[in-house]
């Protein structure tokens, strides 16, 4: 008999972004503050977005589901799952579900649907990976009891960093919204070969609640969230966790270590500045997979 096909992965059918309209150029900014313009344009960029005085997490993702369900004329009653990743939410109770209503307010004026009643509004709070950790759940949803439906993982910050700090030139705003399929037209995701790693790492990069004790909202009712941060150390813990999760990633391959490097086709990672991914992909020197280092930086 022939062979059976494989059955095909979740994945990622389409990508939409939104960024509020207000950009601080960083050139501007080093003149502001004295900061040399040559070493910021190197290690950080350009510039950054900032959101509109009215605007919170909430908005930035409404803003960019609203483009997705657009630009893909994707059906509102089949999505079974709504899922935000952010650091940035203002509520202990509702998430996505806040999100949704907004959504379910454009899609009524614009004369469409709104989301299914039983659509499921998740959360997913974590600095820098709470839109990785929303996306693998609704992989897994659509790989299990959502395969006859779709599902929308956003993720959305207002990163804001305290006058004078090192991170105040690495700020921004904005959402990332993803379609996921269980059979995708785009990219399959293949949970089963990942890997991951986690510590508690005490003051690496914290908001604590009871910072807000005492403090006076903004005219429009906001409060700054600047974070508890070292710079040198969380480049210390980005490290550590890179090599951490390298290893479990390549302890799940029957393949040699040097044969799964050399297969890669590219590598995606994130970036809060410059040389942080090199760094800690140079950490992989130091492991036994060194014989494939050359592979990485091809």
């Amino acid at each position: 008999m022939p062979a059976s096909a494989p059955t095909p992965l979740p994945g990622i059918s389409g990508f939409s972004l939104y960024l509020p309209r207000y950009r601080v150029p960083l050139r501007d900014w080093c003149e502001w503050t004295g900061q040399p313009w040559a070493k910021v344009e190197r290690v950080v960029g350009e510039s950054f977005r900032m959101r509109a005085p009215d605007q919170d997490v909430y908005c930035l993702a409404a803003n960019a589901v609203m483009r997705l369900i657009e630009a893909h004329d994707i059906d509102p009653a089949g999505v079974g799952l709504l899922a935000l990743g952010t650091e940035s939410s203002a509520d202990n109770a509702a998430g996505a579900v806040i999100v949704r209503g907004l959504v379910d307010r454009a899609l009524r004026a614009a004369g469409r649907p709104a989301l299914a009643d039983d659509c499921e509004v998740p959360e997913y709070k974590h600095a820098c990976l709470g839109g990785v950790y929303a996306l693998k759940g609704a992989l897994r949803y659509v790989a299990t009891d959502g395969a006859a439906r779709s599902a929308i993982v956003v993720s959305a910050d207002v990163a804001e960093y305290a006058r004078g700090s090192s991170g105040e030139p690495t700020q921004g705003a904005g959402a990332v919204a993803m379609w996921v399929e269980a059979r995708p037209r785009l990219l399959e995701v293949d949970l089963a070969a990942g890997a991951s790693a986690s510590a508690y790492r005490v003051l690496d990069f914290r908001k604590p609640v009871n910072r807000f004790a005492g403090m006076r909202p903004g005219p429009l009712g906001q409060l700054a969230d600047p974070p508890v941060f070292n710079g040198a150390y969380s480049t210390e813990c980005y490290i550590d966790a890179i090599r951490s999760c390298a290893a479990r990633l390549l302890m799940r391959s029957a393949r040699s270590h040097c044969a799964q490097l050399a297969a890669l086709d590219g590598v995606f990672m994130h970036r809060p500045y410059a040389r942080m991914p090199e760094n800690g992909l140079g950490m992989l020197i130091d492991t036994p997979v060194n014989c494939a280092a050359s592979a990485v930086f091809a």
